[in-house]
């Protein structure tokens, strides 16, 4: 790799001419010098590092994406597919527009507050932080920053500076209950670590449908299945040995769906014919369990490009009217993981 020494000596010219062309400041340099550097730049395969950009520009063409991450999933935010998929694209359109992307993500927020203090970025994507920790990361750097997923309430006295794009999560619990009671199941048990965050307002949806459309016998309630893995197969057990026909499973998330249908197979367990199972978000692996999961299906591209979109106007200055709260429409995709219920005779 060619070095501004090297460069400048090809060019027969002085290093700080070199370094000035490099970084833009080019009123004392002719252009017939100009010309030359570059195309020696070019030649030798000079590369900048990405240090030195930052000393040497207003913006330092970086953007952090910070998650608070609370599943168990292999010990790695990158292997659950939720995450890995959304960061995929926030990196697709971060690199478009000639930035780069920081990553880090920690279940202690008072870690991640300290990282991004210590970053000299641009701006900042926040995936699944309460909006009182949001406006936290606001008054510590001052920077923009954009929400996805984010829940709750501010706290009192704090003012909102961040855009959250999320979900219509009370509609899909809302679609997907309405359905399995329209399928004849009787016993359904809503499904996820906690009732809290974005699983609260998907159980409110829930709760909608149970009062709009249950009859007599059917029943919706919640099941809080713990936040590792371990606990979660306590749950999934617990919940065989509780099983009554005519029972259906609305995880509010695929992944959790994925290990009972994973952990019922393995013990006997047939789904949909004994237990329907439903999830929530339509990861690439529902498509191809078996049987494939009925789902509620997000956008998850239109969510990364519309926070990429959204925090690049606020970095350059663009003043758009925007609500701080956008939610993206969800779609019910039924697939073989329930099935209708036989009316008794």
């Amino acid at each position: 790799m060619a070095t501004i020494k090297e460069i400048a000596q090809r060019a027969g010219v002085s290093t700080t001419t070199v370094s000035n062309v490099i970084h833009g400041k080019t009123k004392k340099v002719s252009p017939a010098n100009i010309e030359k550097i570059e195309n020696l730049i070019r030649e030798m395969g000079y590369v900048q590092k990405m240090g030195l950009r930052v000393l040497n520009k207003e913006k330092s063409q970086l953007i952090a994406v910070v998650i608070n991450y609370h599943k168990d999933f292999k010990d790695s935010v990158i292997g659950d597919p939720f995450y890995g998929k959304i960061i995929g694209f926030i990196e697709k359109y971060v690199q478009e527009l000639g930035y780069y992307l920081m990553l880090y993500s920690a279940k202690d927020t008072d870690k991640i507050f300290q990282m991004v203090m210590g970053w000299d970025v641009d701006g900042v994507i926040a995936i699944s932080f309460s909006k009182s920790n949001c406006e936290k990361i606001y008054q510590l750097i001052n920077k923009p920053i954009v929400s996805i997923d984010a829940y709750g309430e501010l706290d009192a006295g704090q003012e909102n500076h961040v855009l959250n794009i999320g979900l219509d999560d009370e509609s899909g619990g809302y679609l997907m209950t309405k359905y399995l009671l329209e399928c004849g199941y009787e016993h359904i048990q809503v499904c996820a670590g906690r009732d809290n965050g974005v699983d609260h307002f998907r159980y409110m949806g829930a709760q909608r449908a149970a009062k709009e459309f249950a009859g007599k016998k059917q029943k919706v309630q919640f099941t809080a299945l713990g936040m590792n893995y371990a606990k979660r197969k306590e749950s999934y057990a617990w919940l065989i040995q509780r099983k009554k026909p005519k029972t259906a499973l609305f995880f509010l998330s695929d992944l959790y769906a994925l290990e009972a249908i994973s952990f019922f197979s393995s013990r006997g367990v047939k789904i949909p014919e004994e237990i329907g199972i439903a999830g929530y978000d339509n990861i690439s692996y529902a498509e191809f369990s078996v049987p494939r999961l009925t789902t509620i299906s997000q956008n998850v591209e239109q969510k990364a490009s519309l926070a990429v979109e959204i925090l690049m106007e606020r970095i350059n200055g663009v003043e758009k009217e925007r609500e701080n709260e956008i939610e993206l429409p969800v779609t019910l995709i039924p697939r073989k993981s329930l099935q209708p219920q036989e009316e008794e005779k």
